[in-house]
């Protein structure tokens, strides 16, 4: 028995001796293949598409090309025998570059170096950056931009130090999606030089546009008056919990309101109505929908299309109420229900902020009017809701002042 253990402990170890031993490939012809040729060059946004005919090898493994970025590193890119092309990506100018292509074969033996000579045109990040729109908003600065290849950036956002002069990063966002709008919000009424640039995967960075920006004054309303109206033909019956966990002024995960679809006949649109305690001027509007499970992250009952309307006459009949927008909400990434990126439960959890248009008026009730959910139910469910805008008692002139920006 001891002899058969001891044969067995040298037969491993001799296994292991051998494999430790063998440091090369498996199998090696010692002949290299021939260069690769018929060479087309594509130039693209920021990239090169480089096609080739390969060599007539039956061991080749790979496409190797060599080239130095445009930060100074040296890079190598492999391409599989299964693709006849290699593309060469994260380029910024529109300027020439030189490529060594080599042929590699199981052996690791290497072809004759190729050298291909291209010119990537200008990179799509400084034609988002072109797109980018920035104008004053309440309490900020809004940014909207066009991403129509889809490419994946960060958008920085700086502030300069209106003492030293200093540029200080103030936001960033992350995004891939073919259009995107974005809020810096937390300023004063007094200008503010803002400046915005992006930069992608690749460390390239666009130029920088700078604003000077006079953001619009805005206070968010108190949550502590609000109470709900409770008017005859509101769907406010609850599933779980009353109302009021709308405005909780704490966006917990599980601070909902769900509205009961056990409710008989309960369809879509249908609405709640707040009693915000005294009259306001409407800046913004901002929604967290329900996230503590996949189910409801832009899908199932969260509302995709509703309306905001407001009145200081609260009554059932809608010749009362000022219209104040309709609104959608808009997954940044255009996936389908149930399929959700990062982008889109960074956006979930931040929630959807809307603008409303400058008016004078003051109003102290709002109905939220349930217009489609992403789950096309015939029920609502939201989270928290958040105002802003200004008291009526603290406006002076707000029109003429924003006429004056």
């Amino acid at each position: 028995m001891k002899n058969k253990i001891f044969l067995l402990i040298m037969g491993i170890l001799l296994i292991i001796s051998c494999s430790e031993d063998f440091k090369g490939p498996m199998v090696n012809d010692g002949n290299p293949p021939q260069p690769i040729a018929n060479i087309m060059v594509e130039n693209m946004p920021g990239a090169a598409k480089i096609s080739y005919t390969l060599p007539d090898d039956n061991d080749l493994l790979y496409v190797i090309a060599t080239y130095t970025t445009p930060h100074g590193e040296q890079k190598e890119l492999k391409s599989s025998v299964f693709k006849n092309y290699i593309l060469i990506e994260g380029f910024s100018e529109s300027k020439e570059y030189t490529v060594q292509l080599k042929a590699v074969d199981r052996g690791e033996n290497y072809s004759p170096e190729v050298t291909v000579r291209i010119n990537p045109l200008e990179a799509p990040i400084h034609e988002v950056l072109r797109t980018l729109k920035v104008q004053s908003t309440w309490g900020g600065a809004y940014i909207s931009m066009f991403n129509k290849l889809e490419k994946e950036y960060v958008l920085f956002t700086l502030i300069r130090d209106s003492v030293s002069g200093d540029w200080a990063e103030y936001d960033r966002l992350y995004t891939q999606s073919i259009e995107r709008d974005f809020y810096v919000r937390g300023f004063p009424p007094e200008p503010v030089d803002f400046a915005f640039f992006l930069r992608d995967k690749w460390g390239n960075e666009s130029d920088t546009l700078i604003e000077t920006l006079t953001p619009l004054y805005e206070v968010e309303f108190d949550k502590s008056l609000w109470k709900d109206a409770n008017l005859p033909d509101d769907t406010n019956q609850p599933r779980y919990s009353p109302t009021y966990q709308l405005w909780t002024g704490t966006v917990g995960d599980k601070t909902y309101f769900f509205q009961d679809n056990r409710i008989p006949g309960i369809a879509l649109p249908n609405w709640i109505t707040i009693d915000l305690g005294k009259e306001y001027i409407f800046g913004r509007f901002k929604i967290h929908h329900v996230n503590h499970s996949n189910t409801w992250i832009y899908g199932n009952c969260t509302p995709r299309i509703f309306e905001i309307w407001t009145t200081n006459t609260p009554t059932t009949n809608w010749s009362d109420w000022k219209f104040m927008g309709r609104f959608e909400s808009i997954k940044p990434s255009g996936l389908p229900v149930g399929e959700l990126t990062a982008e889109d439960r960074a956006k979930n959890l931040e929630g959807e902020d809307y603008n409303f248009p400058l008016i004078e008026e003051g109003y102290r009730y709002m109905r939220f009017v349930a217009i489609e959910t992403w789950g096309f139910l015939n029920y609502f469910c939201a989270l928290e809701f958040t105002l802003w805008g200004q008291p009526v008692e603290q406006v002076t002139n707000m029109v003429e002042r924003i006429d004056n920006n």
